[in-house]
């Protein structure tokens, strides 16, 4: 399998274009927003008339049409900046308008993927409930049949976007006898719907410019029009979403090792200890070395997986079985690997910074707090550990 990997003209203006207008637009607000652990409405809609919120999403629906190396190129660079601003992005992104494209219908793609793709409607994804996480199957929302619609009835937590966006995609049980094998269904449900309502949002750790809200539905009546996909067929829309969210988070994971990197690298040459800067010491510059190969392994996994996305397109039904358990096994890697990898990178540095890379405001301690989630959101580490030994035990390496 050939993993060479070289970006076009286009995608290299892509990434100069994204990263001068995250150093103008974005960093200078990362530190009051982080403090205020307010939403970045500013920023967000200069974001969305940049048209960064239809960045992989076909021309023809709204977006810029530059596929998912085109995505993990934005989320990389806004890794590197902001993880709010990322996780922001991602969950609208990578869990709306990803499904959306691949099982929406055309008047679906219409009503909410064309206004999405363009910036005009936020999205957010929901599936953890209070008694489900990593037990994904065990959701405990129903969706009870109504003529030729359905009435849910549950409570969902933990959805960034979700005080903010317009239209959430819900998993609900439709059957829960069958669990996830055939029993649960997706669902497009807009703010505003009689009975949807916002319950509390979270404090947090860190991403403190996302909402991290719960979603109650009290018998939220809606016409079968709002059913992405099949019925009973929830999981094959959910798990499209999440092989590409694991990719771009692996992105984002990437664009955090290089900004810890760079700024670890700047204080150990600039401090001074014992008479030399501490750069010249082995202890760091074998931390500052391992950095730089984590980096290094983890850009050319996310784009290869990324191009392979691309050239896959976004039909599900064109994907061979084969195909399909190979994009899951390498986002699985890529995420697991990538978060870990980027916990250990920030770590490191905020070590090189002694103790000033402890004080409260700081971007690597802002960082570390940032990216202890990656770890755990978009199916936990643990769980993309069972997903890649499944597949290993059932097609080998």
């Amino acid at each position: 399998m050939p993993i060479e990997f070289t970006f076009t003209p286009e995608q290299e203006a892509l990434r100069s274009a994204v990263r001068q207008f995250l150093e103008k637009e974005v960093a200078p607000v990362v530190a009051a927003m982080d403090e205020s652990e307010s939403f970045p409405e500013a920023t967000v809609r200069r974001m969305r008339e940049e048209g960064y919120f239809g960045v992989p999403i076909p021309e023809e629906y709204g977006g810029l049409g530059l596929g998912k190396v085109g995505y993990c190129i934005l989320l990389e660079e806004l890794g590197r900046v902001d993880a709010s601003h990322g996780a922001i992005v991602g969950a609208h992104t990578s869990l709306g308008t990803t499904p959306l494209l691949s099982y929406g219908t055309e008047e679906q793609k219409r009503r909410w993927l064309v206004p999405a793709a363009r910036g005009e409607r936020l999205l957010a994804f929901s599936l953890t409930e209070p008694g489900s996480g990593s037990d994904s199957g065990a959701v405990q929302t129903v969706a009870e049949r109504r003529g030729d619609g359905f009435v849910l009835t549950g409570t969902k937590i933990y959805v960034t976007n979700g005080r903010e966006a317009d239209t959430v995609i819900v998993m609900a049980g439709t059957d829960v006898k069958l669990g996830p094998s055939g029993g649960v269904t997706a669902f497009l449900l807009d703010k505003g719907l009689p009975g949807f309502t916002v319950g509390r949002c979270e404090k947090k750790m860190g991403l403190h410019g996302t909402s991290t809200a719960e979603l109650v539905l009290d018998h939220v009546e809606v016409g079968p029009e709002r059913v992405l996909g099949e019925v009973g067929k929830g999981f094959h829309v959910a798990m499209t979403a999440l092989d590409v969210g694991r990719v771009s988070l692996g992105a984002a994971s990437l664009g955090g090792i290089d900004a810890a990197c760079a700024q670890a690298l700047t204080f150990a040459q600039e401090r001074t200890q014992f008479g030399l800067p501490i750069s010249e010491y082995e202890a760091i510059q074998f931390k500052l070395s391992d950095m730089a190969m984590h980096a290094h392994a983890l850009r050319f996994m996310v784009y290869h997986a990324a191009a392979r996305q691309d050239r896959m397109g976004p039909d599900p039904k064109k994907w061979g079985r084969l195909e399909r358990a190979q994009k899951t096994r390498e986002a699985a890697t890529i995420k697991c690997l990538g978060s870990e990898w980027a916990s250990e990178a920030i770590d490191e540095a905020l070590q090189i910074h002694g103790g000033l890379g402890y004080i409260r405001g700081t971007p690597i301690e802002r960082a570390y707090r940032d990216a202890r989630i990656s770890e755990i959101f978009e199916g936990t580490n643990e769980i993309q550990r069972l997903v890649i030994a499944r597949d290993l035990l059932a097609r080998g390496l």
